[in-house]
């Protein structure tokens, strides 16, 4: 009886496998140009004009504080997690990779890509001990303290909207319900000390992000009382917080403007924060990519290389360059 030949399995192109990416990218690029087409058609250019010509230095250098405050807290918060699927850390490396993934996380469609690197990053400045689940051990450890920020800001929400709408308080209480217990899968090796720590490092971020928000309103919308300045910062950063856009533009627009109207202010105004907020929160993320280029231009340099030269800068006799000797996320095994 004659053997049935084996067909080889038909090879993905790298250009399919990127096709979906591509696709979602493209999807939340629209949704944030359909959204800030919306604002614009409801209420104008008028407020986004003013809030650009509105921002003093003064607000671009507390912003930038604000920002760096931000992620070093996130930095911290990070390494805390970290530690207990067995990645080490400097802060100052850790601090560097925030910076990285705040800035492109500010610019690419998603609001993640940047976290996303920051997981997989081979660089030589951590140890790992996870054998070979290093790769999974990085982005458990990210997810893990992605979401407990993301916790704090729905449940900051939730209290800022109990007053005003009790529903959607209730959503977002929920919300953050759902978003702690995925988080406790990669959290539940942590003593309670450190537990106490990352949540407590969460509200911090939070309250540096709030802060940023404040400067805007002082800036933007001078005569608004300033003690409504947390609830609608809860609101607001929520609305950023929401994975469908590009650098939360155009989904925080619409969730200012709204609770602006909630609470008797004018949505315009709303807007006009909410955009003074997006300029300030951008250039709080600028030394970001001072980091990257810094990161990237070694590499570009050896891109451009001839293949030669390459060689012999790993020794003589040696055919590929010489790996660094520690990687963060790959396998020692």
């Amino acid at each position: 009886m004659a053997e049935t030949p084996v067909r080889p399995r038909p090879r993905v192109s790298s250009s399919s496998r990127g096709l979906p990416v591509v696709l979602v990218a493209s999807l939340q690029l629209l949704v944030t140009v359909g959204v800030l087409g919306f604002v614009v058609a409801w209420w104008g250019l008028e407020p986004i004009t003013t809030a650009l010509g509105s921002l003093p230095w003064w607000a671009l250098a507390g912003g930038l504080v604000l920002g760096a405050a931000g992620v070093l807290v996130q930095a911290l918060r990070w390494r805390l997690v970290a530690r207990y699927h067995g990645i080490r850390l400097p802060v100052g490396p850790a601090d560097v990779r925030c910076w990285q993934a705040s800035f492109l996380n500010s610019l690419l469609p998603g609001g993640l890509a940047g976290d996303v690197l920051r997981a997989a990053d081979d660089s030589s400045d951590a140890e790992v001990s996870a054998g070979r689940r290093a790769l999974a051990s990085g982005f458990a450890a990210v997810a893990a303290e992605r979401l407990c920020g993301t916790t704090v800001v729905l449940v900051a929400a939730s209290a800022a909207l109990a007053p005003h709408r009790p529903l959607l308080a209730a959503l977002c209480l929920a919300g953050g319900v759902v978003t702690a217990t995925v988080a406790w899968r990669w959290l539940r090796r942590l003593p309670a000390r450190d537990l106490l720590g990352v949540g407590m490092l969460s509200v911090v971020g939070w309250v540096a992000f709030a802060g940023i928000f404040a400067l805007a309103l002082v800036a933007v919308a001078p005569s608004t009382d300033p003690r409504l300045a947390p609830g609608l910062a809860a609101v607001s950063i929520a609305g950023m917080s929401v994975p469908v856009g590009v650098g939360g533009w155009g989904t925080r627009e619409a969730a200012t403007a709204w609770i602006f109207s909630v609470v008797g202010l004018d949505p315009a105004a709303g807007v006009g924060v909410s955009v003074g907020y997006g300029v300030l929160a951008l250039v709080s993320t600028l030394p970001g990519a001072v980091v990257l280029a810094a990161r990237l231009a070694p590499r570009v340099r050896e891109v451009g290389r001839p293949r030669d030269g390459r060689r012999a800068r790993a020794g003589p006799g040696a055919s590929t360059p010489a790996r660094r000797p520690a990687a963060s996320l790959r396998s020692r095994a």
